[in-house]
């Protein structure tokens, strides 16, 4: 940002009026384009989150989902029920949602979402991200997203 900041002073000192504002303005939109992909993140993309019980054998699955901001308390989820809510990332897309899940036979305590190209479009199939609890563990739902 320093970098970008003496750039423009230098840039801007020895123009004219006229120029200073249409330089003023390409400075503005190259700042927008770089924040593009936060913005689309944060205002206009709403995330899915499904915690699902999948045992097979009819246990509960309690789970205690939150992120830095929000604590979804403790939900106990019926045998192949699920828990699911909906929402929008930080301004900044930071936001990371964590469970803690434990049943009868073990725990396990881990990300559910967190903001990253890779981990959106080819594990969480886009807006809908898919943790599903099996006899033998707690799974991700992976789902193939290829938007055109």
């Amino acid at each position: 940002m320093n970098i970008l900041l003496t750039v423009k002073q230098k840039i801007l000192t020895n123009m004219n009026p006229a120029q200073n504002v249409v330089t003023k303005k390409m400075i503005l939109v190259m700042a927008l384009c770089l924040t593009q992909s936060l913005i689309t993140h944060s205002i206009l993309n709403k995330f899915h989150i499904h915690v699902i019980n999948g045992f097979s054998h009819g246990e509960i699955l309690e789970a205690h989902s939150r992120s830095k901001d929000d604590d979804l308390g403790v939900r106990h989820i019926p045998a192949y029920g699920e828990f699911n809510w909906t929402f929008r990332t930080d301004f900044f897309s930071r936001t990371k949602f964590s469970c803690h899940m434990w049943w009868t036979g073990g725990e396990k305590y881990l990300d559910v979402f967190w903001v990253d190209n890779k981990f959106l479009s080819s594990e969480c199939g886009g807006n809908n991200c898919r943790r599903r609890s099996q006899d033998d563990g707690v799974y991700l739902l992976l789902f193939s997203y290829h938007h055109n």
